[in-house]
């Protein structure tokens, strides 16, 4: 078994091992001859490659799965722990190469889905048999699952193969320390390393902008993902609640919790969300059994004219916070291109309360649900584990007494979670009152009022602001106005109604930003089809397009790459 059981940069010997994991890799690649050492031929350029190009290459026999695994390993083991050191990986899977080896040699008996033989990566909160899901917490770095998550399970029936687990915010709340975890440091943005990934699936979005995947699975609760997928330009698909299973997964607060994908392609975030849905008899949101809005979603296709949204509108919302003007001047681009496709954008005002949800819904009910729910999920570990938020606390004060100068633990997550301890609110007349009565008026009054004004979706920036500098980073051209950058995305958490979060170029400082298009009740398949025109449109657009890959590199320096995507 092949463990990274890391301690954060604090410790120098998890540098040593990443090095010398990714020089073995490395040499078993340049050693392997022949067809085995294609990962090694620069012209393929695989730490590019999207999803949809990755299973063309192996389809048309360019590439193996066994060398995509090899690649993949070599990759993190290189860039991981040393060079940018990232920090997005925390452990990485035993017989990822035997199953891709095996997967090899079944490839010619047909019938097998996009997502066969290509390899991924899972936040460190989703149940994994064969290795700890610690939420980032080196307090739970023994805790072994029984079973892998429904989700988990789903993509690997699907032929994908998991390379390991993802560094995360520790137990998916940031307590100020957003993208830190106790077992893994800070994950480092692949865009400008001295930036902010935003929330909790910090790793999860830093490995598939850093070429470490294909693809990823984060979790949101309360833009866990989308934060994430904005600070690093990737494509990324909060779903409907209760289309993905939460079983296996620790929680945070389970009326908002989903897996989501993330990805680089709007197309490959379709396959990976095909794969992972379905009904879970252990899981009761997912019991609406309704897979009809996701047909079709592997074949995703937009009319060959040039305005194939045609007819299309889509609700620009008036009165929201703006924060920073490059992400005003993007967005403004954006509806340009649009109209251009056919697309009408018309001017909405929400409620007011839809501008700031997270005091009177958001936030009252993660306060109530951590605790309760966290502590449920933890009875599946044996003894010598954890089964409570105080045992939690108080081994994280016992880490940190032991540590000295250099806590793992930050102190003001030990004080976060001694005030969740002191606050049980699950069951009280106000948590009741949020959940069972507001929560469903916000859905039905959504519902209602993109019925009424002929909307597709409604149209934002992810945030209001780019991503941040971490502790010690260079603060120039970094603008933020916005008292509460995400708050249209707390809409989305509120409701459970789907999100598709789509880039829209870069700052000046080269971080980038995300536009989100918010969809109707399970209407994820039009959320796609909407991305993808968006996508092929700007592909090649200056302003509005990516490079073709994080350059890795310290502030001030230009990318390596400059090619652009393909949609």
């Amino acid at each position: 078994m092949m463990f990274r059981l890391g301690f954060g940069r604090r410790l120098r010997w998890r540098a040593v091992s990443g090095m010398l994991m990714g020089l073995a890799l490395v040499s078993s690649l340049s050693a392997a001859g022949g067809a085995d050492a294609a990962p090694g031929n620069r012209s393929l350029q695989l730490e590019q490659r999207s999803l949809p190009e990755l299973r063309g290459m192996l389809d048309r026999g360019e590439v193996t799965s066994e060398q995509l695994t090899r690649f993949y390993l070599a990759r993190i083991g290189a860039l991981d722990d040393q060079g940018p050191t990232i920090n997005a990986i925390l452990d990485l899977a035993p017989g990822a190469i035997a199953r891709a080896r095996e997967l090899d040699r079944h490839r010619d008996e047909g019938g097998h889905g996009p997502l066969y033989g290509i390899p991924f990566v899972v936040k460190d909160n989703i149940d994994v048999m064969g290795l700890p899901t610690s939420g980032g917490s080196m307090v739970l770095s023994h805790a072994y699952p029984e079973d892998s998550a429904h989700v988990v399970q789903q993509l690997e029936q699907a032929g994908a193969i998991l390379l390991g687990k993802t560094n995360m915010t520790e137990f998916a709340a940031s307590y100020g320390d957003t993208g830190y975890s106790s077992r893994g440091g800070i994950t480092r943005n692949p865009w400008r390393l001295d930036r902010s990934v935003l929330g909790s699936s910090s790793g999860s979005a830093a490995a598939v902008a850093a070429g470490f995947a294909p693809f990823a699975i984060g979790t949101d609760t309360e833009g866990s993902v989308r934060g994430p997928a904005h600070a690093t330009g990737l494509v990324a698909m909060r779903p409907a609640l209760g289309r993905v299973s939460r079983d296996g997964i620790i929680p945070l607060a389970m009326s908002f919790d989903t897996p989501a994908p993330m990805t680089r392609t709007v197309q490959g975030n379709a396959w990976v969300l095909a794969a992972m849905a379905g009904r879970d008899d252990d899981d009761e949101a997912t019991w609406f059994n309704d897979r009809a809005p996701l047909e079709h979603i592997e074949s995703l296709s937009v009319p060959a004219t040039s305005t194939p949204l045609e007819g299309l509108r889509v609700g620009v919302i008036e009165h929201r916070e703006a924060g920073n003007r490059q992400i005003e001047a993007r967005f403004a681009r954006v509806l340009e291109r649009f109209r251009a496709l056919g697309i009408m954008p018309v001017q909405v005002t929400l409620a007011s309360h839809y501008l700031d949800l997270w005091p009177g819904a958001v936030g009252p009910v993660h306060e109530a649900e951590f605790q309760p729910q966290l502590e449920r999920y933890l009875r599946q570990f044996g003894e010598g584990q954890p089964h409570t938020l105080k045992e939690i606390i108080e081994r994280c004060e016992a880490l940190n007494q032991h540590a000295g100068d250099n806590p793992p633990v930050t102190p003001r997550r030990i004080r976060g979670m001694q005030y969740r301890l002191s606050e049980r609110r699950e069951g009280s007349p106000g948590y009741l009152e949020v959940v069972s009565r507001r929560i469903p008026e916000l859905r039905e009054h959504l519902a209602q009022f993109m019925a009424d004004n002929e909307l597709d979706a409604l149209i934002f920036p992810t945030e209001a602001c780019p991503a941040p500098p971490l502790e010690g980073g260079e603060h120039d051209d970094y603008e933020c106005t916005a008292g509460e950058p995400f708050a249209l995305g707390y809409i989305a958490s509120a409701t459970g109604f789907p999100e598709l979060t789509l880039p829209m170029g870069t700052t000046r400082a080269g971080v980038p930003i995300n536009v989100s298009l918010l969809g109707g009740e399970r209407q994820e398949a039009a959320l796609y089809r909407l991305g993808l025109a968006f996508m092929q449109d700007v592909a090649d657009d200056d302003l509005l397009a990516l490079p073709a890959m994080a350059p890795l590199k310290l502030p001030g320096q230009p990318p390596a790459i400059s090619d652009r995507r393909t949609p």
